[in-house]
């Protein structure tokens, strides 16, 4: 059993990948595909923090916390029990863990379109910076949203 709570997290863990949510930053799948620009200038500018990835955490901390549980003792109830104890804290701990060893400072940038419309988009920061009444492209894609200072 131990082997596969160790084997378990081992795919885990591999199988994350790290998603920047930086403008300059552009996913693989994004690369060579259309995306459409809109232009506009920045009215305001606020500091956020864009909350850690608790579900990995969680899972990490479920599967560590019940192979520690099933190892307390030699009876196979009394195992078991102990198992799904260490996954429930292990879960809890490890939400905690994960968010705030994930977490990332960000900026949300409220943008008034040339069309006299105003949006908001919050992205990580990056070596961009912006400034209020800065001219910005906004480029989409799949829903998602960078923005980009114009040079």
């Amino acid at each position: 059993m131990k082997k596969i709570y160790t084997f378990s997290l081992i795919i885990l863990l591999s199988s994350c990948v790290n998603t920047s949510l930086q403008p300059n930053v552009v996913s693989r799948q994004d690369a060579q595909k259309q995306q459409y620009v809109q232009e506009g200038v920045i009215v305001d500018i606020i500091n956020v923090t864009i909350e850690g990835n608790r579900q990995l955490g969680a899972t990490a901390g479920a599967l560590i916390g019940g192979a520690a549980g099933k190892n307390v003792t030699d009876s196979e109830t009394e195992s078991n029990i102990a198992a799904v104890v260490g996954s429930i804290v292990g879960s809890r701990v490890g939400s905690e863990i994960g968010n705030a060893v994930s977490q990332k400072d960000g900026v949300e940038l409220v943008i008034e379109l040339k069309s006299g419309r105003t949006l908001s988009i919050i992205q990580e920061k990056s070596e961009f910076n912006y400034a209020i009444n800065q001219n910005v492209r906004i480029i989409r894609r799949n829903g998602k949203s960078r923005v980009i200072p114009v040079l």
